[in-house]
């Protein structure tokens, strides 16, 4: 076992080292600081000394996705500490009492809207009172070496966006927790732009066309959001027609059984993260219906709801393309998006013509955060080109590296559907990190070469 060195508190020119830099503050790094601080609480011994570095300019919650009547998916104490220690600052109990809402809250039979849930992050964001950064974008995580070549501190440079300085960090430790990336079909990517958007850019997106007339919109995709936005189009654009556009016969509901669900608990992640590899493919396969590529019952009976209306009234404002796959993408004379579809099975084809077109395909998680791209000689790599990572979301480095490097919501593949960006293992996923991450600050220190 390798020993770890906290006796170097500067890098060689001075620079402190910090014992944790987490990169990204969503969800997954408050998780982390929320159990780093009620850690610190509770032993009243000294802060760690963390740093977290986030390139928005606050912690909004999906800002862009949080629509009116929308709300969330997973049970409200799911949140970022309960699971892990429901006597903690940062629950939401906690935020709710604070915000002197929590007997109205009692009346609302447990719906927590995306808006209030949105407020809640923040509001936890808030409670840190370790050193927080924002439009700080994570570029690279390098490794350092000290003289007798053993790799024992990383430096981390971030960039400010709006005027594009950058700033550098040095740490023991490392948590990448910068969430999943936006997925766009190779054919959409030559069109994005005005006209043509992902999903997670919606409301930016809508604003930015202005008074531009809306004849016509296109939504692409089958699951939550798609189903949301195409309700929101609905009511915001009574003139407009709008076109969903999906794959299979229909949105589908999500699978929502108690004992399929279960894979959201932390002794699944358990079981998936000691599975082989082509084992937790055809496990991870199965879990998908529980969170992607569906809708839950009140998003499909309210669109079933909406068509029917439509139907009745004869407007045929909506209209569901339903086994049709979008096959190329172009211009009209006149500026508009051409979509050129065909039926999935017939192959029968048709045009489609729209002034916007919102692409809700979800979200990727890359084989290899780029970030870490200077870290490759210190990681070990499966045969797929991904870290060797541990049950503590620790990535396997060389014997010569002491930097931890942790993989804080980017091993869907590994631990499984509950480890990725669900609220459902938040709190347990930081735990796991967390404490991982004290045990290795506990060693004893390591010989340093002069």
């Amino acid at each position: 076992m390798t020993t770890y060195d906290r006796t170097r508190d500067h890098g060689s020119d001075g620079t402190a080292v910090q014992d944790l830099v987490v990169a990204g503050f969503g969800p997954s790094g408050i998780a982390l600081a929320a159990a780093v601080e009620d850690h610190d609480d509770a032993t009243g011994a000294a802060p760690l000394a963390a740093r977290y570095l986030e390139k928005a300019a606050d912690s909004a919650w999906q800002p862009n996705l949080v629509l009116p009547g929308t709300d969330i998916q997973h049970h409200f104490l799911r949140d970022f500490a309960t699971p892990r220690d429901a006597r903690s600052r940062f629950t939401f109990p906690h935020y709710l009492q604070q915000s002197g809402r929590f007997y109205p809250f009692t009346l609302m039979s447990g719906y927590v809207s995306r808006l209030e849930w949105s407020d809640y992050v923040q509001w936890a964001a808030r409670q840190v009172r370790g050193t927080v950064e924002y439009h700080r974008e994570v570029l690279s995580v390098e490794p350092v070496a000290d003289p007798d070549g053993r790799v024992r501190t990383a430096r981390v440079t971030s960039r400010d966006p709006r005027d594009g300085s950058l700033h550098t960090v040095l740490g023991r430790n490392i948590a990448l927790a910068t969430g999943h990336e936006a997925y766009v079909p190779e054919l959409f990517r030559p069109h994005l732009g005005e006209r043509v958007f992902h999903a997670s850019r919606l409301l930016p997106g809508l604003a930015a066309l202005g008074d531009v007339p809306l004849r016509s919109i296109a939504v692409i995709g089958a699951g939550q959001t798609a189903g949301e936005i195409v309700l929101h189009l609905a009511a915001q654009h009574p003139d407009a027609e709008i076109h969903s556009v999906v794959r299979h016969a229909g949105f589908r509901m999500y699978e929502l059984g108690h004992f399929s669900n279960e894979v959201y608990f932390p002794d699944e992640t358990d079981y998936f993260y000691g599975l082989e590899g082509e084992q937790r493919e055809r496990a991870l396969d199965q879990a998908r219906a529980t969170n992607y590529a569906a809708v839950d019952p009140d998003v499909s009976t309210a669109l079933y709801q909406a068509v029917y209306q439509d139907r009745f009234t004869g407007r045929r404002r909506l209209h569901m393309h339903k086994r049709t796959e979008v096959t190329a993408v172009g211009r009209t004379a006149d500026g508009r998006i051409r979509l050129e579809a065909a039926e999935v099975f017939t192959g029968d084809r048709t045009t489609l013509d729209a002034d916007v077109v919102i692409v809700c395909t979800g979200y990727r998680e890359a084989a290899l955060p780029r970030q870490l791209a200077p870290f490759v000689p210190h990681l070990r790599l499966d045969g797929s080109g991904r870290p060797e990572v541990t049950r503590a979301y620790r990535a396997e480095t060389t014997a010569d590296c002491e930097v931890g490097i942790y993989l804080d919501g980017l091993t869907e593949w590994r631990h499984g559907i509950g480890s990725a960006t669900s609220f459902s293992q938040m709190a347990a996923k930081a735990d796991t990190i967390h404490r991982d991450l004290r045990a290795r600050l506990r060693r004893p220190a390591a010989p340093v070469a002069a």
